[in-house]
């Protein structure tokens, strides 16, 4: 990718149009782009200008990649400060990144049997958490992360946009325990 010769104000003129055609691209039609989303697309087109959508599909999804082994680190930690038990081995493909022509253009991050293929921290770090729970269940039949306060398993949930332990225990339909951020000290 090449740096973007003409910058500053008129490289942005265009930012809408080009924003618009590369979310056709890649977004799932129909639901809101995070806002994160938004601005990272236009700190893209700041710095390099309309790139092709191929190349904006690779970059998006190497973005994805990378938010993915990060999530997976933090929530690796995680899992051995409250358990003692590693989210390792042969047996656990931790991130896997694939391209599927009936997909679309962007390849997808898989953890275990868990998919995400948008650069945008809250549903990465909920998808990894969900294929780190699944492995931690799977290999050594142990639940995590329990509720405190009614010693169920919890459950990624979405709030406002961010990913969160949600337990089923008590009532209105259970009770959120926290923010996976603020939980396991990711980025917020």
């Amino acid at each position: 990718m090449k740096a973007n010769p003409i910058g500053g104000l008129a490289a942005m003129s265009n930012f809408p149009d080009w924003r618009d055609r590369m979310l056709q691209a890649v977004w799932r039609q129909g639901e809101s782009v995070p806002e994160e989303v938004l601005t990272w697309m236009s700190e893209v087109h700041a710095e390099f200008g309309e790139m092709p959508e191929d190349e904006f599909c690779e970059l998006w999804t190497e973005r994805t990649f990378s938010m993915a082994r990060s999530a997976f680190e933090v929530i690796e930690k995680s899992v051995f400060d409250e358990t003692g038990k590693r989210v390792t081995g042969g047996e656990f493909d931790y991130v896997n990144y694939f391209r599927d022509p009936d997909f679309g253009p962007v390849g997808a991050v898989r953890f275990k049997s868990t998919e995400v293929s948008t650069p945008d921290w809250a549903e990465v770090l909920g998808v990894v958490a969900e294929g780190v729970q699944e492995f931690v269940m799977d290999y050594y039949s142990t639940v995590w992360p329990v509720c405190r306060l009614h010693a169920f398993g919890l459950h990624v949930d979405y709030v406002h946009d961010t990913a969160v332990w949600k337990c089923s225990g008590g009532p209105a339909d259970g009770h959120v325990v926290g923010a996976l951020n603020a939980i396991m000290g990711g980025p917020s």
